[in-house]
């Protein structure tokens, strides 16, 4: 059944009732039976009020002990800590006593871990008591702060004597390009009397351009090739 076929069929057997009142009736108050009106007797006892701590005498400052899990790891008492001090503070204070990294430290409460964002105000019970005890989880060991030794003199830098020749230099330290390296031998190499036309008619030279492509594009096909056009071009 649909809701509208429920809805009409529940208005037809409201329909059939004798008694019908409108939307808007509004009964006669002199019609009412006449009787008085009842009254709740008074309690017997009175209603409890909660009692509110005193604010002056909650203490505002807790002494706390950080012991290590292991005894002999030192521990540390820091008295007339306030509410509001984080486990990060703590944490951080005891890490400067002992020369430890902060992020190796875990802290807990009855076997708990402590978040550092949270304060003795959140994992205390309230009030809080006087003195509190907090474990210590050091991650990695504990090791107390080497003694101050003097830093190690650095080595001395040997620089290069300027007034050395370049021919003692090796050719593969030599940070200058390729074509001013290749200048500089050339001008270190015996003065011949052979011309052009010579060099270019000499399978050698388009053997050391041809290497020459190759190594500068560092694809052997596209070297060999502008090798063959620059040969062909050199022909004519």
């Amino acid at each position: 059944m649909s809701e509208t076929n429920f809805a009409r069929a529940f208005m037809s057997a409201m329909d059939r009732k004798p008694i019908r009142l409108n939307s808007d009736y509004i009964s006669d108050p002199k019609k009412y039976p006449a009787q008085s009106p009842y009254i709740l007797p008074k309690p017997t006892h009175p209603f409890p009020r909660r009692e509110r701590p005193d604010v002056a005498a909650t203490p505002k400052t807790v002494s706390v002990n950080l012991k290590p899990m292991k005894s002999s790891q030192g521990s540390l008492s820091l008295p007339s800590q306030l509410l509001d001090t984080t486990v990060l503070d703590l944490k951080t204070q005891y890490a400067s006593k002992h020369g430890l990294d902060v992020y190796k430290i875990k802290m807990l409460l009855n076997k708990k871990p402590c978040p550092d964002l949270k304060t003795l105000k959140d994992l205390l019970p309230s009030p809080p008591p006087a003195s509190v005890d907090l474990t210590l989880m050091i991650m990695g060991g504990f090791s107390s702060p080497a003694p101050s030794s003097p830093a190690p003199a650095s080595p001395a830098i040997e620089l290069p004597d300027p007034t050395a020749g370049a021919a003692s230099v090796p050719a593969s330290s030599d940070p200058a390009p390729l074509s001013e390296r290749a200048e500089g031998q050339a001008e270190t190499l015996p003065h011949t009397e052979e011309t052009a036309a010579d060099m270019l008619s000499n399978d050698a030279f388009w053997g050391d351009l041809k290497s020459f492509l190759i190594q500068r594009l560092r694809d052997e096909s596209e070297g060999e090739r502008l090798a063959g056009i620059f040969r062909q071009a050199a022909a004519k």
